[in-house]
């Protein structure tokens, strides 16, 4: 649990890095003073003083933020924020989600990259054998399935038809390993859920590398893939087909993660990129206090409207105040279901 704590830590931490490096990279480059670029809450651990800005890591590893001059209402500041035109401010706040954005894409083409396409191989060569089942005796993955009681296979699919045809409970398997024919008598291993009996047996996986053109292809209908996953849990919460027991926060987080772990650490970076989709998205809702609720104000602005900055001041703090109050609620549901 403690690895998964510290995974879990890390994950968030990348991504609000990111989160927060697109709104501090596009305020320099419009030339905005930014006095802080801070990971965490609370009081500060680590400070490095530079030129123009602190770099700091506070002591509660939730969140984080970039303090960019100029923000507030009563603000004179040459090159502050709100001295800043419509459009710039817009890039400015709409800069860290975008950047969450890329990286999730960046996570989704390297892992494609790096880790290829598996496929299931049609050969009867057994690629695991089932912990807990009698085969576990007697094969060992690579072995190649060359006969079950007589009739002669070639195809992964032929084992199970084979079996199917077959009312024994023990067969008879001959087998080649390390170049070598071998005779196996093999009892079949009831599944009581399923009402079958199997041998206890999984095919092999092939992976085959990516080209240039295919893994971007692929990473696009990947991505693709995981952005409406994220929109179709957010429809789901907004029409209240999720309930407040099934939404989890970042003590849930640790659970899902020492689950997914277990897996591979492929499946932790898939969620990472799914994460990172899911905070850009997040923060562009609409919604006081996040960047989506201070992006209305600025696109009325575009438009001529423009609200008073007191009024607009006040929303954010009940928007702040509101998503203070959902989190601890949420932690303390998942306190309440995971402990």
């Amino acid at each position: 649990m403690n690895s998964s704590i510290l995974l879990t830590l890390l994950m968030l931490g990348i991504i609000i890095m990111i989160h927060e490096l697109g709104h501090f990279l596009a305020a320099r480059m419009f030339k905005i003073p930014v006095s802080e670029f801070a990971l965490g809450m609370g009081p500060k651990l680590i400070t490095y003083h530079g030129k123009e800005t602190d770099y700091a890591i506070r002591a509660i590893p939730m969140g984080g933020f970039v303090n960019i001059e100029g923000m507030e209402i009563d603000s004179t500041q040459k090159n502050g924020f709100n001295a800043k035109k419509p459009w710039q401010r817009f890039i400015v706040l709409f800069a860290g989600v975008f950047m969450n954005f890329i990286l999730a894409f960046f996570i989704v083409l390297m892992s494609n990259f790096l880790q290829g396409n598996s496929q299931i191989s049609d050969k009867a060569v057994i690629g695991e054998v089932i912990k807990g089942t009698n085969a576990e005796k007697t094969l060992i993955a690579g072995d190649k399935i060359i006969e079950i009681e007589g009739i002669k296979v070639s195809k992964w699919n032929e084992i199970s038809q084979v079996i199917k045809s077959s009312d024994k409970k023990e067969i008879s398997v001959k087998i080649l390993r390390n170049e070598k024919e071998i005779d196996e008598k093999i009892k079949l291993t009831y599944l009581e859920k399923e009402k079958m009996y199997i041998i206890g047996i999984r095919p092999s996986i092939i992976t085959k590398k990516y080209g240039l053109v295919e893994g971007f292809k692929v990473s696009l209908i990947d991505y693709k893939n995981l952005f409406k996953a994220i929109i179709d849990g957010f429809k789901m919460l907004f029409t209240g087909k999720v309930k407040m027991n099934d939404m989890t926060g970042t003590v849930g987080l640790v659970q899902v993660v020492s689950d997914v772990g277990q897996n591979s650490v492929g499946f932790v970076i898939w969620l990472t990129a799914l994460l990172s989709i899911n905070v850009g998205l997040f923060n562009l809702l609409p919604f006081p206090a996040l960047d989506g609720g201070r992006i209305i104000f600025v696109l009325l602005e575009m438009i001529g409207i423009k609200i008073n900055k007191k009024i607009e001041e006040k929303l954010h703090l009940v928007g702040i105040v509101i998503l203070v109050a959902l989190f601890i609620l949420i932690t303390f549901n998942d306190i309440r279901k995971f402990f």
